[in-house]
């Protein structure tokens, strides 16, 4: 299940990404969304351990 979730989402980070909807104007948001998305990877693999 912890697999599906980091494929679901990577997933959705890619459509925020590529999205024209955005919620800040400019890369500051999709920067925070990679990093919140990087942070999450590194606490899943913590707890995997």
């Amino acid at each position: 299940m912890d697999g599906f979730l980091k494929v679901l989402l990577l997933i959705l980070l890619i459509i925020y990404v590529i999205s024209p909807m955005d919620l800040m104007p400019g890369p500051v948001d999709d920067l925070l969304m990679m990093i919140a998305y990087a942070v999450f990877n590194k606490a899943a693999a913590k707890r995997a351990e």
